[in-house]
């Protein structure tokens, strides 16, 4: 489990500001939280705060959980992003969910089960971020080979195509300086 987890909550009513804390810290009791009532406090705060999930009400007086999900996506891609909310039908939120890349939503009259949902994502995004891991090692490897290769080819008696065959792999080598 992550020692402490930054939650942003975009909430503007107090109790439910209140309800979705104790549900976040059920799962990690060492949370910290960010909270943001409206669209100028969301914007002015995600700009400097990057937060490891973002719980996010659909229905604010000046600004829709969609518009904040969008404004993430855009200036912070990998922050989960997930709805709570008690203002549209499941069916809604599953649309804007599939369609807009949110990682889910809660509804507050099923709010019991957000812990687990937190836990869902944590647990892919651990995953996700072992599988970035790997495939950078492979990349380093691979370009370790690439490298090995040349210099083995440098090394060696002219042969047809040795000239060819050297500047695919330089080619190579550069496609992955690029990376």
């Amino acid at each position: 489990m992550v020692d402490a987890l930054k939650v942003m909550i975009l909430e503007d009513r107090k109790q439910d500001q209140e309800l979705v804390k104790r549900q976040v810290l059920k799962y990690n009791p060492k949370s910290v939280f960010l909270i943001a009532e409206n669209k100028h406090t969301f914007t002015s705060k995600i700009e400097w705060f990057v937060p490891d999930i973002i719980l996010a009400d659909y229905n604010l007086p000046d600004y829709t959980g969609l518009e904040a999900l969008l404004h993430v996506k855009e200036y912070k891609p990998t922050v989960p992003f997930i709805f709570v909310t008690g203002g549209l039908h499941k069916r809604d939120l599953i649309a804007a969910d599939i369609l807009k890349g949110a990682d889910g939503f809660v509804l507050k009259d099923d709010l019991q089960t957000l812990h687990i949902r937190l836990a869902e994502i944590v647990e892919n995004l651990q995953a996700k971020i072992k599988l970035n891991a790997s495939v950078a090692v492979n990349k380093i490897e691979l370009k370790m080979r690439i490298l090995k290769a040349i210099s083995m080819l440098s090394d060696a008696d002219d042969f047809s195509h040795k000239e060819t065959i050297m500047e695919i792999l330089r080619s190579l080598s550069a496609d992955f300086m690029e990376k």
